[in-house]
This record gives structure tokens, C-alpha cells and sequence, in this order.
């Protein structure tokens, strides 16, 4: 549910405006909002602070990107060095994010002297890296303009022309070597440089024939040489590679010196987040209006959290007075969405799309259900579904994540359970079907698609006029009785279409002929109430053109309707694919002859091609569901828009503080 927040009013003085910004991150509970503006007050940025604390900031994550790539690299030569790499673990799938007391993050800065030093040594060594690289670019940028005369023999500098004689050096087209005969006619001497790639020509003609030797050359697409080393083009290029190798082993090597401050990460994190947060508490010192010797703060508090706040505030002396009160009409409000731990990791799909607004519905809760039972319904094997659980499971139990962490891995986690529910009621395990296995099942989506795609269009009409009761709640609460009235409009246009519809479908139950006519009724209700939606808000003619427009929402209600075929597609695939995969292993152990080498090729088949079929199944599970959620369960009644609710203290990134932990210690 979205939590009712309250407003925070605060003056204080000036002098302990820091101090009071420490306890609102100790609280964690409070977002500082700019202040409206006030007679003789102004908004005071300390800018300097800012640019010191964020030039910090930006040593810190260069070192985390240098030693990221030095630790690539000494795995990759770490067994040339015949040396044994252990990384530091500062983050990872199997790793819980860090915690801390508020205190000891407090005294963060009691390591700064020691990260700072470290990040000057590695500085060193990244700058002479670059310097190597540089070096290297330059020798490759030689190696690049000597390829094409690897072939001449002779240093560059002898190609010098004299009084009397002209002597150039060039390449040509090498269709057009015979055109050398040519140049011989008009009596110069030609010698010809060939390789694999290139044809390199040295002319020595007298100064008088110039003219048509120049000529012919063009002929010949002559690319003149303005090179002048006084050295030979191979004993160049060799020279260059072997000093661009050595500059290579030598950059490897510091790689290696760098990854012994590897150990720095830990405390550079923490510094990290200090100095990131500390830049946040300067900028909502900056939300605040200041006179000479006092300021005044605004904020929100979740209601839940106000009296505690209240406590802790009337306890400190940095609060001269203050107030929390409700909000009023008309002020921006952050969101604050209160869930379990079932339903709060589904928070995370619904932020992708927009945070609810304040008082709106929160959909969380209805997003939650309707995801985890699409999901199993596209994945749709038991056995996959297992997998999901046991593997996602064992990560949460390791990490033991935090409520708003490991958002995803808890939706795996849940959407795994689904699966293996619905893999049951599909009997399906892991492409194998129940039936051949002799476990009881519903039905099975490739034995019986059409009832796959019936029961996928039954689970969207639900969706979607679930949709519209929350749409209809919503309205009936804002006082908006029409269009609360309105918004029944679906229910009644689905009910009565199945009512007039289905005895003609249901050829083999005997129904009344009195069910059609009621359906036809309850079927005009439901037009003559989507008209009516149409009217809404028009005035005039308008009111008719928005009747008789609102009828094209029929055309988007199916079209919206055939979305849910992609549960349907989705979970055929799946079992489509798993069951091909089996076919597949079963074809070759038995072209193999069976025995232990067709067991083995149908155990590494069945891994390969189950784990691929896990994988991408469960990631287009996700993405599918969430396009649902977005599109056709949103756009019946969800508005969004809100601002989520971020406290001091929740731009932590490596860490967080645990509040029980520093209770403990206190």
C-alpha cells in the first residue's frame, strides 16, 4: 500500500545545520524537499564543498575501473606468471551487500589518508601504462606507415635527387607493373620491390626525361614515398614491434604490481559512499532557506516513522522548533510504497514502468499475483521450475538480502515456485511428458493447445476487468460516481457476450433459449454504459462524439485480449523445445546403440539444451510479464507519475547502515 506521509517543518541555527543533517541520515527516514521561498532568506550552496568531495569521488571510481582491468589481465596471464590470483570479494551474486553501524560509517574517513596513498601509487602506475600505450601507438603508427615498403632494400635517405638526376621512390598498382617496360623505353632505370601485399618501384631518370617519366608513373597510379629515415623500412618495423612486445610484457608486469593494492577496494567503497552522501547532505543543505544566523528546513516522513522522528527531535537541542504536520493540497508528495516481503521485490517492475503517485492505488500487490502466475505459465515445466527455486533459493540463503535488495533473484525465486506448480498441472518435466511417466496432470499444452490458448485468454480477461474494478474503486473513491459507474462498462459487455454467445458454442449442453436474451441485455447495459464513460467530462455535441467514439475502446479491449496469447506462445515454446531437445539426445544414443555412450550423449544433450531452454524462457518470461503488466493491466486503471520516496542516506551504493546493529553496540 502507498504509506500516508507526513511533512517535516525545522528551524535551526545556521552553525548545526551539518549536525542536524547527521541525524536525519542516522534516522533514515526524512527526504529534504526545497523549501518555498521566504522574505530575506536565501538558498546557500556550498559549492566548494560539492567540487571537493565529487573530485574524490572521481579518483575513487577511476580505481575502481584500473583495478577492474588490471585484475582482467592477471587472469588472463596469471598461469604464463605461474601466479595464483585471489581475487578481493567486493560484490557479486553470492556476496550480501556490507553493513555497518551509523558509527562506524561516521568515522569513514579514518581510512582516507591510507585509500588516498594507495590511490596515488596506483595512480603512478596507471600513468605510466599510459605512457607505454602511447609509446605503442606510436610505434604501430610507424609499423602502419612502413608496411607498405617492406619490400625496399635500401635506407630511405638514398633516394635523393641530384643536379642531373631524378630518383624517386613509390608504390603502384600492381596490374600496372608491365608499364615498367615503358619507363625503361625513356631510359630510366627501374628497380622493383615486391612482396605478398605491395609493389614498390625506385626510378632513375635524368632530370631532362622528368617530365614524361612523371607522366607514365601516373599511369601506373604512383603513390610517391615522402619518407626520409635513414634506416631500412624492415629493420624499422621489426625494431618497432619488438619495443611495442617489450612495452607489452611491461605493461603486464605493472598490471600485476597494481593488483596487489587490490585490497584497497574494500575501504574505497566505504569512502565511496561516505563522500557520495556527503555530497547529498550538502545539497539539501542547499534545499534550505538561511537568514544570517538561521535556516529552515522542509521535508517528508513516512506517518509510520513521524513519531519516532518527533522523539528524537524534541530530544536534540540542534531543532530551536519544528513541526509535523499533514500535508496540504496541492503539495508535491513523494511515494512511499509499505508491502511484505512477498510483494515488495514486485515494486521493482512497477517502478520500470512509473511509481505510483501519492493516495494513488498502489498496484504492487495485484502486480505480484498476476506475475507470479504468468510466469509459471510460461515457463511451464516442473522441472525447469525446480532448477529456478533451488538455484535462486540458495543465493537468497547465502546473501540473505535486505527487504528492497536482490529484487530480481526474489522474483525468480517466487516465479520458479509458480512454474513448478503450473509444470505440474501441464505435466511436464523437463520435456517430458506425465502422461508417458504415469503422473497424474490437467492437461498437457502440446497434446492440447487450443486449451493452452483458451485458458491464456481467460487468465487475460481476468486481468484486465480486474483491472477495471480497480479502475471503478478508484473512481467511486475520488466521489466520480459516473464514471465509477462507467467503468463497469467491461464486465458487463464480457458477461453478456458470453452469455448471448455460448449456447452456440456449447452445442452439447443443453442451455435455455432465455440465457441468449439475457446476454443480450446485459450486453447492451455494457454498451450503453461505455457510452456513457465517453460523455464524461464533454459538453454539447461533444457528449455525442464521445459516445460513439468510445466505442472504438471494443477494438482495443481485443486487441489488448490477443496480448495474452504470448502466455500461450510462451509456454508452448517451452514445452516445444524441452521435448526436441529429449528427441534429439534419444536419436543419437540409439544411432550410438544405446548403452553407457548413449546415456552420456542424452545426459550432455539434455544439459545443454535444458539449461539454454531455462535460460531463455525465464528471461523472456520476465520481459513478456512485465509488457503485460505495463500495457494491458496498467492501461485500465493505473496513472503513476509519483516521485519515489528517497531518504538521506539512501545513495549508499557498496554499503548500508544497520540500524539495529548500531542499537546493539549502543
Amino acid at each position: 500500500m502507498v504509506s500516508d506521509m507526513k511533512k517535516l517543518l525545522l528551524f535551526g541555527n545556521n552553525s548545526e545545520k551539518s549536525a542536524l543533517m547527521k541525524i536525519l541520515h542516522k534516522q533514515g527516514c526524512v527526504e529534504v524537499s526545497l523549501a518555498k521561498k521566504l522574505d530575506n532568506t536565501s538558498y546557500v550552496l556550498d559549492e566548494n564543498k560539492i567540487n571537493e568531495y565529487t573530485r574524490k569521488l572521481t579518483q575513487i571510481e577511476y580505481i575502481f575501473d584500473f583495478l577492474a582491468e588490471a585484475a582482467k589481465v592477471v587472469k588472463d596471464n596469471a598461469k604464463d606468471k605461474n601466479f595464483e590470483y585471489k581475487p578481493v570479494k567486493t560484490s557479486g551474486l553470492l556476496i550480501p551487500k556490507r553493513s555497518l553501524t551509523f558509527d562506524e560509517f561516521a568515522a569513514s574517513q579514518e581510512v582516507e589518508f591510507d585509500v588516498f596513498e594507495t590511490i596515488r601509487q596506483l595512480e603512478e602506475i596507471s600513468e605510466k601504462i599510459i605512457n607505454l600505450r602511447s609509446e605503442n601507438a606510436k610505434y604501430q603508427s610507424i609499423q602502419n606507415q612502413l608496411a607498405p615498403y617492406k619490400a625496399v632494400t635500401a635506407k630511405f635517405s638514398a633516394f635523393k635527387s641530384t643536379k642531373h638526376v631524378s630518383i624517386v621512390l613509390g608504390t603502384i598498382n600492381v596490374a600496372k607493373l608491365p608499364l615498367v617496360s615503358k619507363l625503361e623505353e625513356k631510359g630510366a632505370y627501374v628497380e622493383v620491390f615486391k612482396d605478398e601485399q605491395n609493389v614498390n618501384i625506385a626510378v632513375l631518370s635524368h632530370k631532362e626525361n622528368e617530365q614524361e617519366i612523371t607522366e607514365i608513373l601516373s599511369e601506373m597510379d604512383f603513390a610517391s614515398c615522402s619518407l626520409n629515415y635513414d634506416d631500412v623500412a624492415i629493420d624499422m618495423i621489426n625494431d618497432a614491434a619488438r619495443h611495442t612486445k617489450e612495452n607489452e610484457g611491461t605493461i603486464i608486469d605493472l598490471y600485476f604490481e597494481a593488483i596487489k593494492y587490490e585490497s584497497v577496494l574494500l575501504d574505497a567503497q566505504r569512502l565511496h559512499d561516505f563522500y557520495a552522501l556527503e555530497i547529498r547532505k550538502v545539497e539539501c543543505e542547499g534545499l534550505t532557506l538561511s537568514t544570517q544566523s538561521s535556516y529552515f528546513l522542509e521535508g517528508w516522513v513516512p506517518a509510520k516513522m513521524a513519531d519516532e522522528l518527533n522523539k528524537v527531535l524534541e530530544e536534540s537541542p540542534l531543532a530551536l522548533s519544528f513541526v509535523i504536520r499533514d500535508p496540504i493540497e496541492g503539495e508535491s508528495v513523494p511515494t512511499y510504497c509499505e508491502n511484505n516481503e512477498i510483494v515488495s521485490p514486485y515494486e521493482s517492475v512497477t517502478n520500470m514502468f512509473s511509481s505510483p503517485a501519492y493516495k494513488e492505488i498502489d498496484p504492487n500487490p495485484f502486480v505480484a499475483f498476476f506475475f507470479f502466475m504468468f510466469y509459471g505459465m510460461m515457463l511451464s515445466d516442473a522441472g525447469y521450475g525446480l532448477i529456478l527455486t533451488i538455484l535462486t533459493g540458495i543465493v537468497l540463503l547465502i546473501t540473505k538480502p535486505k527487504k528492497g535488495q536482490s529484487n530480481l533473484i526474489k522474483i525468480v525465486f517466487m516465479g520458479g515456485i509458480s512454474t513448478i506448480i503450473w509444470g505440474f498441472l501441464f505435466g511436464s518435466y523437463f520435456g517430458l511428458n506425465a502422461k508417458d511417466l504415469g503422473i497424474w496432470y490437467w492437461f498437457n499444452p502440446i497434446d492440447s493447445p487450443m486449451n493452452m490458448l483458451y485458458l491464456s485468454l481467460a487468465m487475460g480477461i481476468f486481468q484486465m476487468l480486474f483491472g477495471t474494478m480497480i479502475k471503478a474503486y478508484a473512481e467511486f473513491k475520488a466521489k466520480n460516481i459516473l464514471a465509477g459507474i462507467a467503468a463497469f462498462c467491461w464486465l458487463f459487455l464480457v458477461l453478456g457476450l458470453g452469455l448471448f454467445a455460448g449456447p452456440k458454442f456449447l452445442k452439447n449442453i443443453e442451455i435455455p433459449s432465455f440465457v441468449s436474451t439475457i446476454g443480450m441485455v446485459i450486453l447492451f447495459i455494457g454498451l450503453a454504459l461505455l457510452m456513457l464513460g465517453g460523455t464524461i467530462g464533454k459538453k454539447g455535441a461533444g457528449k455525442v462524439t464521445g459516445a460513439l467514439a468510445s466505442l472504438y475502446d471494443i477494438i482495443n479491449f481485443f486487441s489488448d485480449l490477443m496480448s495474452y496469447t504470448r502466455i500461450f506462445g510462451l509456454g508452448l515454446a517451452t514445452a516445444v523445445i524441452g521435448m526436441v531437445f529429449n528427441q534429439i539426445g534419444s536419436s543419437i544414443s540409439g544411432l550410438l546403440g544405446g548403452g553407457f555412450a548413449g546415456a552420456i550423449v542424452i545426459l550432455i544433450i539434455a544439459l545443454i539444451g535444458h539449461t539454454f531452454n531455462i535460460a531463455i524462457n525465464a528471461l523472456g518470461a520476465y520481459v513478456h510479464n512485465s509488457r503485460l503488466q505495463f500495457v494491458e493491466f496498467f492501461g485500465k486503471f493505473y496513472t503513476g507519475g509519483g516521485s519515489l520516496f528517497r531518504p538521506l542516506g539512501s545513495e549508499m551504493k557498496y554499503y548500508y547502515i544497520n540500524n539495529e546493529k548500531t542499537q546493539e553496540v549502543k
